[in-house]
């Protein structure tokens, strides 16, 4: 089984596009995308994304979590596979450590995070939900991870970084952008409690 180029090119084109609206650096974060009902493809572990090449991204079979191409990887597969089973429609995963966002998280309070008197912050807070400080990797992330996408379609992990869900890397990238810009605008106002009037 092999990766269609349409689908190399339109990661390619996703993780370049994040990578230079600064959502990635180095070599963290993750991408993936169901290749059909029992298949999806991810970055491997250690793949730099803004210069991603084929080779970078490896076939397994979502239900086992079996390599089936390519070299292992990202460390963060079961949370795309949990994701992918409880969630059938999605089909592209985006996983970020967005700087502003990472900022935020270290000196917010969660009832303050990205609570902005903002109509936009309003209904793109109502999209994300949350996630508690779990390590990387592990099992217990992937599943409450997994649950909370189940009614949200980005997630933030604190501590950590982003994961969003949705139809296409367009839609993806879009609310990740959308998320830290307003990140980025509640710590360019001094990160103050906002009234609700």
């Amino acid at each position: 089984m092999s990766i269609p180029h349409s689908v190399f090119e339109e990661l390619h084109t996703l993780c370049r596009n994040a990578w230079q609206r600064h959502l990635f650096s180095g070599f963290n974060g993750n991408v993936s995308r169901k290749l059909d009902a029992q298949t999806c493809c991810i970055t491997r572990s250690g793949a730099p994304k803004g210069f991603l090449e084929p080779d970078d991204l490896s076939i397994v079979d979502i239900a086992s979590g079996k390599l089936l191409e390519g070299l292992p990887p990202s460390s963060e597969l079961a949370m795309h596979r949990e994701i992918y089973q409880n969630c059938p429609d999605t089909e592209v995963i985006l996983h970020t450590h967005p700087l502003h966002l990472l900022a935020l998280d270290l000196i917010s309070e969660a009832d303050n995070f990205l609570n902005l008197p903002l109509f936009e912050a309003q209904v793109l807070r109502a999209r994300l939900g949350f996630s508690p400080a779990l390590p990387p990797g592990t099992l217990r992330l992937a599943l409450s991870v997994a649950e909370a996408a189940r009614t949200h379609e980005a997630v933030w992990m604190a501590r950590h970084g982003l994961c969003c869900c949705g139809s296409s890397a367009r839609d993806v990238l879009a609310l990740s952008e959308e998320l830290e810009h307003l990140a980025a605008i509640q710590l360019l106002t001094g990160q103050r409690t906002f009234s609700s009037e």
